[in-house]
């Protein structure tokens, strides 16, 4: 194989390399690597080339200049002093000259090109007359105006900032500056923070499956579970809510009735939709009514006490500086009672339901609806063909339906940076 290799290298074709000494001594020039920052000329902009007026020693005679008018725009670059671009690389462009199988190596200085707008040059200028005109109206007002124009100049001139003055503070400026900025918390931090004080049932960020986000033993715990009396509702098939304390919801009577219906009841289900049902009546007592116990045990009825003290503590708050006042709810403590009924009602409804199902119930707008779901984690999603085809509804009406899907991993709503656009 190696005598193979060595026979097609000396029989292949032989391809010349020509370092192009003779048009560097010639004086022909280019070709050049140019690099335009931001915006390029079109390609049959013409260049011109220049060399410095000075070219002593051997490294300035190499220095060059190219420009070039596209009538708006001037574009000039150089390969020496500031503006050029600083590299330690030489770099050189092969020509291959196909009939003689020659290459050619030509050097290929590289230019950094400027750009300039022809029509903001005289900017500079424009500004100078713009002084001149207002000192020129100053010293007129100084000498032939009222007292009051003349108090105005003065004014004028005394607030005015001297810019130069502030080079001796800025860098006491920009010290002040980075050590506040250094105090300012990350992105993470921020979103950590807004993720703690969401007013939303116990979760856990790591789960696998969508039931373990929202576990129904931090939703109920088990010595609630088993005081909830669903043996009342066994003998109320038609009318379950007549033996509960929350008597205006569609979502828990439709729930009930059907769950009751069947010949084999199922319990749990039950369990949970009266669960719901209490937490529902405990939200309408009225916040200066929560301490009164005449009040409170009309609106909850035969609630168990186990499960009313727990509501206190979850869903209320202590007031500051009151002593006659115990309980208090404030907007989080009634948004977290909120989430607590959408999150075991997601759990009844394979984590995938109607957003609008309690909005009625709860005398709630739908927006405030979506926020707390989105809030607890779901997406608010359009009804699929598939279930625009079960319901048998209109396209209009099935766009003002939205389902609120619970799924893993849980990810929360980035926070919001500031106040809507107006």
């Amino acid at each position: 194989m190696s005598s193979s290799k060595r026979k097609s290298k000396e029989d292949g074709p032989k391809v010349g390399l020509e370092y192009a000494r003779s048009d560097v001594d010639a004086g022909i020039e280019g070709p050049f690597l140019a690099v335009f920052p931001g915006i390029t000329p079109p390609k049959n902009t013409p260049f011109n080339v220049y060399k410095p007026d000075a070219e002593d020693g051997k490294t300035k005679k190499k220095r060059r200049i190219i420009e070039a008018d596209t009538g708006k725009v001037e574009f000039v670059g150089q390969n020496f002093g500031e503006g050029a671009n600083q590299g330690f690389c030489r770099y050189v462009i092969a020509i291959r000259d196909k009939e003689t199988d020659k290459v050619t190596f030509k050097d290929a200085p590289v230019i950094a090109v400027n750009r300039t707008i022809k029509s903001l040059k005289n900017a500079k200028t424009h500004s100078s007359s713009v002084d001149q005109f207002f000192a020129a109206k100053n010293s007129l007002g100084e000498a032939f105006g009222t007292k009051k124009i003349k108090q105005q100049i003065k004014s004028v001139e005394r607030n005015a900032v001297n810019v130069s003055t502030l080079d001796s503070v800025a860098g006491i400026l920009h010290d002040s500056i980075a050590a506040k900025t250094t105090a300012l918390p990350s992105k993470a931090e921020i979103k950590a923070k807004a993720d703690e004080d969401r007013p939303i049932p116990p979760y856990d960020l790591n789960a696998t499956k969508v039931e373990d986000i929202y576990k129904l033993d931090t939703l109920i715990t088990p010595a609630e579970y088993q005081v909830i009396p669903f043996k009342t509702l066994l003998d109320k098939g038609t009318k379950p809510l007549e033996v509960l304390p929350f008597s205006g919801s569609t979502y828990i009577n439709d729930a009930l009735v059907a769950a009751l219906s069947i010949s084999k009841k199922d319990r749990h289900r039950i369990r949970l939709l009266m669960y719901i049902n209490f937490l529902m009546a405990f939200s309408t007592i009225p916040d200066k009514r929560l301490d009164d116990t005449e009040t409170v045990n009309r609106i909850m009825g035969e609630v168990p006490s186990l499960i009313l003290e727990n509501f206190y503590e979850r869903f209320t708050e202590r007031p500051e500086g009151s002593e006659k006042k115990k309980h208090t709810f404030t907007p989080k403590s009634k948004d977290k009672l909120l989430c607590w009924i959408f999150a075991i009602a997601l759990t009844l409804e394979n984590f995938n339901m109607d957003s609008s199902a309690m909005t009625k119930d709860l005398s709630l707008k739908q927006t405030k609806v979506n926020e707390l779901f989105k809030a607890m984690g779901c997406k608010i999603n359009e009804l699929t063909a598939t279930q625009k085809a079960q319901l048998d509804i209109s396209d209009d009406k099935a766009k003002t339906m939205k389902r609120a899907i619970l799924t893993v991993p849980l990810t929360f709503p980035l926070p919001k940076r500031g106040p809507k656009a107006k």
